[in-house]
């Protein structure tokens, strides 16, 4: 009986965990003025240190990051701002686009 009532309460918590929890969004900026492989790292120092940033990817070659954020701790805006500290030139928001699941669209009929 405590082994059904430990799962219950486990399976109940991690449900409420993934339906409260942020969702996870996508966005791109161009950057211009990187040159080189320690440009890539300023701007990877700077979102490794960005709440509510989860993944990103640096390309030197197309001069852009991709970054999945979760939207209840940060928007692109703010992350723009931390990406201007790089003194790089960052441009508008690129693309945008959501993650949906099935956890997103529950979370939506209770909010």
């Amino acid at each position: 009986m405590k082994h059904k009532i430990t799962a219950i309460f486990t399976i109940t918590a991690l449900i409420s965990l993934t339906l409260f929890a942020g969702e996870t969004k996508e966005v791109s900026f161009n950057i211009n003025g990187m040159t080189c492989q320690g440009c890539v790292g300023k701007v990877s120092g700077i979102l490794d240190n960005t709440p509510g940033v989860n993944n990103y990817k640096v390309s030197i070659e197309d001069k852009n990051c991709k970054i999945s954020y979760d939207a209840a701790l940060t928007n692109p805006e703010a992350i723009k701002t931390e990406l201007s500290k790089t003194h790089f030139t960052i441009s508008d928001v690129v693309v945008e686009k959501q993650n949906s699941s099935i956890f997103s669209w529950i979370k939506n009929i209770f909010n």
